[in-house]
């Protein structure tokens, strides 16, 4: 597998070592000047190499590498002649700088030195762990197959090059294999870059034997060893094993405990990680980081937000990774409050346009927090795009009704020279769907495998069945799902039962249900359109069957449920909930805004109602829906003009869209709805979905 050949390396001619500065960087080339001034004054001019190794193992020493490149270039500029001493220096300032350019302008010099034809182990190592570590794989094989000695620093410096980069993991567990054939004893670090290469080659049955090879040496209580076993069982998704291997540990690190904690979070048993991190005597920022992006993952967004406060108050700063999981957390509860402050923390840092990662969890929070305005400045002032703004950009615009927008910006990248991928095409579906663009979309879809070599999925296939759909040709979008390539799931057949709720059509989504419901049987959803659309038909009978279904499958309606930020608090109703601490002053607004209503025209829409009771309890019933009951608090405890933001975890329903539309006017605010499809702008009687939804 290593291909062992007698490979040589190529060796570049130099005119001389005085010319050979001329081979670096031009960034190195432009500081020169500067550089040569301040380092010469320092060692006056002295030709002697041992001077310059001295200060250059000095700034080693102190992992200032940079400065190590730079004085090297001035050694060269004065003709200082390089020793086996000065390169493994300069190798190693390379290697940390991941610098493999220069890296192999360092190793022309030690080929025209002669000192690589010399034997000379310590450079041949220095050499091999600067191109194994900068990801030259191939370059340190020839290496590595031209020693004519090789020690265990050398074996290890390629274990470690391979199971540094993905795919390559199976090439260091031959050379471990190799290793012990030519009678080398591997060392501590040995296993700990070796497990490494097992985890990322998911090796369980070669990692299996290496441990044991571990415990027949006596190895296995290496606190280094120990945590990369972790790490790898961890990876493995073998739990227990991890666990076992941490309760023997007589010394646990930092490392051991977070790897642990990562495993529980990613097996899916976040109670257990959150008593392990809680026993912790002492947290790092990965630590808190581990738990936070957890929460977030697992769905926990309001947890998430409450362990940051916590990890504020115990002192513990965080860092672009913490701000990013928070700011992923204030995305799903819409706490716009909260995500203005980590905005402003992230800016105290530096973090604002000089981490793109961080720029997009920006773009992101504020797309899904409401104010697709900010979202866009940010968008603006980012020096760098990647593809993933411009695809949250694009569907944010979709999300917020602004369609031509979305489509405007999708032209504007491809312009500028960037390649759409698949998630930027649901977000141009996304927006030809919610603004009814039915030509222009059925054009984008077509062009996807047309003109970029992109497959259509079933999320792509979802969005076209959706846009066909919401116009009312249900027809046409059941032979879309026919046709299809691949195999419809549940996700594609919901869309279009969710268009047969849209246009009451009883008898197609009888037949669209029992296929979803082959797919997927435990989806209350699905269940509670079909029972939906039979109770608007007033289908009565069929709605007590649909619901007797659930009953004996024990599946239960996922209750209405709207957040609603005010100060930095979160709170949250559930529809006809009567236990929050305002709820009387609550029912007061909603009686008078629902008398108010009425005046501007009005009229309750019972169809609603999905139960078969009188008209005055079905009215009753839609006055409680949760969105109304955020609405009307939000109207308590803000001052007059303030927007009001609302979260909603199902879609919005018709009433509610009607009546929050009023309401908006009356009270001259702008309401903001976030349900689980787009968002609603309610402002002068008039909705940016333009009621097409």
């Amino acid at each position: 597998m290593l291909g062992i050949l007698p490979h040589t390396i190529p060796s570049p001619s130099l005119p001389n070592p005085s010319d050979a500065g001329k081979h670096f960087t031009k960034t190195l080339r432009n500081r020169y000047q500067i550089s040569h001034k301040i380092y010469v004054k320092h060692i006056e001019f002295s030709k002697n190499p041992f001077d310059w190794n001295t200060r250059l193992r000095t700034y080693v020493e102190k992992n200032k590498h940079e400065e190590v490149l730079l004085l090297y270039l001035s050694m060269v500029m004065d003709c200082v002649p390089p020793d086996e001493f000065t390169f493994p220096l300069v190798l190693k300032a390379c290697s940390a700088l991941d610098k493999i350019r220069e890296g192999k302008q360092v190793h022309t010099h030690v080929v025209k030195n002669g000192i690589l034809y010399s034997q000379n182990v310590f450079v041949q190592n220095s050499l091999l762990y600067m191109y194994a570590s900068c990801g030259s794989l191939d370059v340190a094989k020839r290496v590595f197959n031209k020693m004519t000695h090789r020690t265990l620093v050398s074996w290890n410096s390629m274990i470690a090059g391979f199971s540094k980069f993905t795919g390559s993991g199976f090439e260091a567990i031959l050379l471990y294999v190799l290793m012990l054939q030519e009678g080398i004893d591997p060392d501590g670090f040995s296993y700990t870059v070796l497990f490494r290469a097992c985890a990322s080659a998911f090796a369980v049955e070669e990692s299996i034997q290496i441990h044991s090879h571990v415990i027949k040496l006596g190895l296995e209580s290496n606190v280094m060893i120990q945590n990369s076993l972790i790490d790898m069982y961890v990876k493995f998704g073998l739990i227990e094993t991890a666990l076992a291997l941490f309760n023997r540990m007589t010394e646990r690190a930092l490392v051991s405990w977070n790897a642990l904690i990562a495993g529980l979070i990613r097996s899916g048993d976040l109670d257990s990680a959150d008593t392990l991190f809680n026993e912790m005597r002492e947290r790092d920022v990965v630590s808190w980081n581990t738990m936070i992006s957890g929460y977030v993952q697992s769905g926990h967004a309001n947890e998430a937000l409450t362990l940051f406060r916590r990890m504020q108050l115990e002192g513990m700063n965080p860092n672009a990774i913490s701000m990013v999981s928070v700011l992923s957390a204030c995305a799903v509860v819409g706490s716009l409050s909260l995500g203005k402050w980590v905005h402003l923390c992230c800016e105290r840092k530096g973090l604002v346009g000089s981490n793109e990662i961080v720029n997009a969890a920006l773009v992101n929070m504020y797309v899904k927090c409401g104010d697709i305005e900010s979202a866009r400045q940010i968008f603006i002032s980012m020096k760098r795009k990647d593809i993933v703004s411009w695809d949250i950009m694009i569907e944010g615009y979709a999300l917020h009704g602004r369609g031509k927008d979305a489509l405007e910006l999708f032209r504007e990248m491809i312009r500028e020279g960037v390649k759409p991928d698949d998630i930027t095409f649901i977000g141009v579906l996304n927006a030809c769907s919610h603004a009814g663009l039915i030509e222009e979309g059925l054009m984008h879809f077509r062009s996807m495998g047309v003109e970029f070599g992109i497959e259509p999925n079933l999320e792509h296939f979802a969005c076209v069945v959706d846009l066909l759909g919401r116009a009312g040709q249900l027809n046409e979008a059941f032979q879309v799902i026919e046709g299809m390539p691949i195999a419809p799931d549940a996700v594609v057949w919901s869309a279009l039962l969710s268009a047969c709720r849209t246009h009451n059509d009883a008898l197609l989504a009888a037949s669209v249900a029992k296929h979803i419901m082959e797919l997927d049987p435990a989806n209350s959803s699905n269940y509670v359109l079909l029972s939906n659309i039979y109770a608007t038909c007033s289908q009565w009978e069929d709605v007590y069957k649909v619901r007797e279904m659930m009953k004996c499958r024990e599946i239960e309606k996922e209750p209405g449920c709207s957040l609603i930020e005010i100060r930095g608090s979160v709170n949250e109703f559930l529809a006809g909930n009567t236990s929050h601490p305002q709820c009387a002053e609550i029912f007061q607004k909603l009686k008078e805004l629902n008398g108010q209503i009425k005046m501007v025209g009005y009229v309750p829409d019972t169809d609603m109602v999905l139960q078969d009771m009188r008209e005055e309890e079905k009215e009753n019933a839609l006055y409680l829906h949760s969105e109304k009951l955020a609405v009307a608090f939000g109207l308590i405890n803000t001052p007059p003009g303030t927007p009001i933001r609302v979260v909603k975890n199902l879609r919005i329903c018709r009433d509610c869209h009607s009546a929050i539309k009023l309401i908006a006017q009356i009270e001259g605010r702008e309401i903001v709805v976030r349900d689980r499809n787009r968002f609603h702008h309610f402002k002068g009687g008039q909705c940016s979905c333009g009621n097409y939804w």
